[in-house]
């Protein structure tokens, strides 16, 4: 299964308005990819590139896809997993770019998958700059089932304070109990002197880990978990199987692994299965991500079976975007449910007309 030819999009699609310590977003920027090969097969892939997370941009996505992974893909056999496409290059990061093309190649497969259902649950993620937004988005996932959260801090003390107040409001005696748990997302956004007495502060708020506190590398999360009472979370940090060795080291470090994020499923395969069971892992996802990366997701789930997360951050589909380009749209059931998807590839068909609506051809490659 020889690659012959290669689509570059970008899309664009509204989001319902997010925001984080990093970015906040109204439009979901993507690469999607659509790859030929020399049976006939074709398949489609996608990624969303974050400077801050692995240094690539949507620019830098699609130079990387021309110049360096088509012209070393021209042999490759993509029915063999032992031929594996580069994630670096001239010693950059192009985790994005590859997660785009293998799963094109996947897409364009024929799969077969032995579990027949997803025990991992979906996190509901909450935060805003608005508390009263917060609330009602707490207040939503509440009913709806959800009893895993996620609190983005570091938009602001005043802000984190009253988020933090009104979640333990609502859902302290819960969190207590231990009928629903609670981890705290910074993205980067404190100073690392001030690390270890904030993380005290959260203890009592019933908070069960703190993710990503500071940007720094690997081997400073590392040390920094040593002087935090409650554990730490890895997601920045994490970016190659290297990290995630260093980070093991940390008796109490969490994962969060993303497929896009750490370049492709082999790759997230890869380093869920390294990582090992007993840890706190979650598999999680870019914000925006559309159906063909939440039907990734459900395969790397099916692939795992039993060592898959007991926690997902994804599939939010239209809770989240307010479209989809794919058919069907994936997105999580009651209580955070996933269902197994059914079909070859990744078990969704994009849809022409969205994306025409959504997204413009930057580049055609063929053999």
């Amino acid at each position: 299964m020889k690659l012959t030819a290669l689509d570059i999009f970008r899309t664009a699609i509204p989001m319902r308005s997010f925001e984080h310590a990093a970015a906040s977003r109204q439009v979901a920027e993507a690469v999607i990819v659509r790859a030929e090969f020399d049976d006939g097969r074709c398949g489609w892939g996608e990624c969303l590139p974050r400077p801050y997370v692995t240094g690539e941009t949507l620019e830098s996505v699609e130079a990387d896809l021309a110049n360096v992974l088509w012209p070393r893909s021209g042999r490759m056999d993509f029915l063999k997993p032992t031929q594996l496409l580069p994630r670096e290059t001239e010693g950059r990061c192009i985790h994005a770019a590859a997660c785009a093309l293998e799963l094109a190649a996947i897409d364009a497969r024929h799969l077969e998958d032995s579990v027949t259902t997803i025990t991992s649950r979906v996190t509901g993620v909450l935060g805003s700059a608005n508390p009263d937004k917060t609330l009602k988005r707490m207040r939503l996932m509440w009913w709806f089932g959800l009893r895993d959260f996620k609190l983005k801090l570091g938009l602001g003390e005043d802000v984190d304070r009253e988020n933090l107040r009104l979640v333990q409001r609502y859902m302290g005696k819960a969190l207590a109990s231990g009928r629903a748990e609670l981890r705290v997302d910074v993205n980067g956004g404190w100073p690392i002197d001030d690390v270890p007495a904030r993380v005290a502060e959260l203890v009592e708020h019933h908070v069960r880990a703190v993710e990503q506190p500071v940007f720094c590398t690997a081997d400073a999360l590392a040390d920094l978990a040593r002087r935090c009472r409650l554990p730490l979370m890895a997601d920045e940090s994490l970016r190659t199987l290297a990290d995630a060795r260093v980070l093991l080291e940390s008796p109490t470090m969490g994962f969060n692994v993303r497929i896009s994020k750490n370049g492709g499923l082999t790759r997230a395969a890869e380093m869920i299965r390294l990582i090992g069971p007993g840890r706190n892992v979650v598999l999680g996802a870019m914000v925006g991500e559309s159906g063909l990366l939440s039907a990734a997701q459900r395969r790397l789930l099916q692939w795992l079976g039993p060592l898959a997360p007991r926690r997902v951050e994804g599939n939010y589909g239209r809770w989240l975007l307010r479209d989809d380009l794919t058919h069907p749209s994936p997105r999580f059931g009651y209580g955070g449910r996933l269902t197994p998807l059914k079909g070859d590839g990744l078990g969704v068909r994009i849809d022409p007309a969205k994306l025409e609506r959504y997204g413009r051809l930057v580049k055609s490659l063929r053999r």
